[in-house]
């Protein structure tokens, strides 16, 4: 089964849905989009646009993502760039590798690049003209707008230690805790969604839509 994944910057797929990820890798192809180049907004050095790519691809090869497609948005100006160009972009990705099931960035989330990549998928994987047919938002620790409500949990007790391992590819991203991108939070969060559902260590999703033939 192919099994798309779109993020909005590099690390928001560890980050998000990274213990999944390994799961899935196990017995399906697992591609990755990243939508914005994610460092020129935050880094005045132009080399930490390819470092991020770097460590994007050595980070996605612990979780066992088969592709990486990058399509190099300007970072944080995804609300200044036409809605088309970015649908059209996604779309092209989603004919390439025709996924049943995709997982995008977070509704509820403060941060406009994954609002818009949230509605961008929406749009991408319509009905119809693709072949989508179970879409998810996974959860991305930070500020948030609104508290991420999520339906499906995902046991991660065994992948939780890939998930960390892809993380600290990642360097310039890892923060002190109580920060949400802290090792220790990020683990902390996997218990609390783990607690939730039952589980010792989970990864929450909200279900966006399902299609049963």
């Amino acid at each position: 089964m192919s099994i798309l994944i779109i993020a909005a910057h590099p690390d928001d797929e560890v980050l998000g849905m990274g213990g999944t990820i390994k799961k899935l890798s196990k017995k399906n192809k697992v591609h990755l989009c990243v939508v914005t180049e994610g460092a020129s907004a935050q880094y005045t050095s132009k080399n930490m646009i390819e470092k991020r790519k770097e460590s994007c691809i050595k980070s996605g090869k612990i979780l066992g993502i088969s592709t990486f497609d990058f399509l190099e948005f300007t970072d944080m100006k995804l609300d200044s760039t036409p809605s088309l160009r970015i649908n059209q972009e996604i779309e092209k990705i989603i004919k390439k590798y025709k996924p049943s099931t995709v997982y995008t960035t977070p509704k509820n989330d403060l941060h406009k690049d994954h609002q818009i990549v949230f509605e961008s998928t929406l749009i991408a994987s319509r009905p119809h003209s693709t072949t989508v047919k179970n879409l998810f938002s996974y959860e991305i620790p930070g500020i948030v707008k609104n508290p991420f409500m999520p339906t499906v949990y995902e046991d991660i007790s065994k992948e939780i230690s890939f998930k960390i391992k892809a993380f600290k590819c990642y360097k310039s991203e890892i923060e002190k805790f109580p920060h949400p991108r802290s090792i220790k939070s990020i683990e902390a969060l996997s218990c609390q969604r783990g607690m939730e559902s039952g589980l010792k260590k989970a990864e929450s999703f909200e279900l966006i839509k399902s299609i049963r033939n």
